[in-house]
């Protein structure tokens, strides 16, 4: 199978941006084309035995078998989509708010660095190309990463665009809703209001309009873990940044030894994915410390 970075970009190339630190590291294309949706569509597996069906209270638990992969409408390496469903059963997040929001904001950039944007220089985030992604949220957070008269460090990158508003006339969504919103514009989700139990506005919850898009990077993963398959880049990324979210721990339901496995092959990517999922790791950290 060719390596999705090896493909150069057929777009006309411009001068880099106001970032740019010299040459592209060795080994990193200038525009390499991730291209989840070939990747997905062509594989179009068969139903399989639904790998989490054991895991009691599992929504996917009451199914015998699962549907094929959903076609993807987008070549666009939409990481965050994926991890924000891992993250989720149903309407229902699963894990710590700050940790998903940590790990949607890294997905965000790591989307950015797999699209040879961005890359990582001295623990800074460097802008190494500006030229507009197709996604408008990547645009958005590009748009932002550039502005800056300097590079600022990765860590302040994740706490910036996962810290959510002190008040709600900042005119400024924190990264869980901006992906949210992504999915609710590709059909992906409903923007459902519920009312609070006594006082206050009421809030909103998104809900997936199809349980097989939801549960299908559920399903993938563990059908790879449990016959012991080998993860393509896309899946490698997913998994690294489950492991540092926590994630994981409700999406596998494979023995210790599986998820050392699958630690070790989601740090077998390209420069500069393993640094930001470092950097991640970090934030994590200082997260749970400041929650205890």
């Amino acid at each position: 199978m060719p390596d999705p970075w090896e493909h150069s970009d057929p777009r006309p190339s411009v001068s880099p941006g106001r970032h740019a630190a010299g040459p592209t590291p060795s080994g990193y294309p200038p525009q390499p084309v991730f291209d989840q949706a070939a990747s997905r569509q062509t594989q179009q597996l068969p139903t399989v035995e639904a790998p989490y069906a054991a895991v009691p209270g599992h929504p996917a638990a009451s199914s015998q078998r699962y549907s094929p992969a959903p076609a993807r409408k987008t070549s666009w390496p939409l990481l965050a989509d994926d991890l924000f469903r891992l993250a989720h059963d149903g309407a229902r997040l699963r894990v710590d708010r700050d940790l998903a929001g940590a790990g949607l904001a890294c997905a965000v950039i790591a989307e950015l660095a797999v699209t040879g944007h961005v890359t990582v220089d001295n623990d800074l985030l460097v802008v190494t190309d500006q030229r507009p992604p197709q996604e408008a949220l990547a645009h958005t957070v590009l748009t932002e990463i550039a502005s800056q008269p300097q590079p600022l460090p990765v860590l302040d990158w994740l706490r910036y665009l996962s810290a959510r508003p002190t008040a709600p006339t900042t005119g400024r969504a924190d990264i869980y809703h901006q992906v949210a919103q992504r999915l609710v514009r590709s059909g992906d989700l409903l923007e459902v209001p519920r009312r609070r139990l006594l006082f206050g506005p009421p809030r909103v919850v998104y809900e997936p309009t199809s349980n097989n898009r939801a549960y299908w990077a559920c399903a993938r993963l563990n059908t790879a873990a449990e016959h012991g398959r080998e993860l393509d880049e896309f899946d490698r990324v997913l998994v690294g940044l489950c492991l540092s979210t926590g994630v994981y721990q409700r999406v596998f339901s494979s023995p210790a030894h599986v998820i050392d496995r699958l630690c070790q092959d989601s740090r077998r990517t390209r420069h500069p994915v393993p640094d930001l999922l470092r950097h991640l790791d970090r934030l994590v950290s200082n997260t749970i410390t400041v929650g205890v």
